[in-house]
């Protein structure tokens, strides 16, 4: 009887872990949130209305995608993944970008005011012609990265990591 009783007791303790644990897994993609952009399946989904304005994007691999000049303005994009995107002369003024991996992205005429790609990873970036006034670039990683008639009147280059190309 106590055999019965132990194992009915192990297997409760069993579910409420897996209940658990899925629940913090989905918290910590974001796919509880009511911020997410619901959709959405794929990268080529962001193109067709081209306006994701006042959504997250957060711990979300959009590598690769083609974002030209989109309106990305006010995004929430905290540890996504933009390596490889075509961002030209996008949208995103106001973005956070904190700690989101934009190596090799081409954001080259991009509006960056104000946005905030602290501790971001810029390895390879092309951010020729971008705006990045008032942006915060503190501790981002710009090895390599292009930032030719770029403006940068005002933005925060503080512990930045990395060569890059001015």
């Amino acid at each position: 009887m106590e055999e019965r009783t132990l194992l009915k007791l192990l297997i409760i303790v069993v579910v409420i872990l897996v209940a658990s644990v899925t629940g913090n897994i989905l918290l910590y993609m974001g796919i509880t949130s009511t911020e997410t952009c619901p959709g959405y399946s794929n990268a080529s989904d962001l193109t067709k209305d081209n306006n994701i304005q006042k959504k997250s994007l957060s711990y979300m691999d959009y590598s690769g995608a083609y974002l030209e000049s989109a309106d990305l303005s006010k995004v929430y994009a905290y540890k996504a993944t933009l390596s490889g995107a075509d961002m030209r002369k996008a949208d995103l003024h106001g973005a956070t970008l904190t700690l989101a991996d934009l190596t090799g992205a081409d954001l080259s005429g991009a509006d960056l005011i104000g946005a905030r790609l602290d501790y971001s990873i810029l390895r390879g970036a092309n951010l020729t012609g971008a705006d990045l006034t008032f942006a915060d670039l503190k501790g981002a990683d710009l090895t390599n990265a292009v930032l030719t008639d770029a403006l940068i009147e005002d933005a925060d280059f503080r512990w930045i990591k990395g060569n890059y190309t001015k």
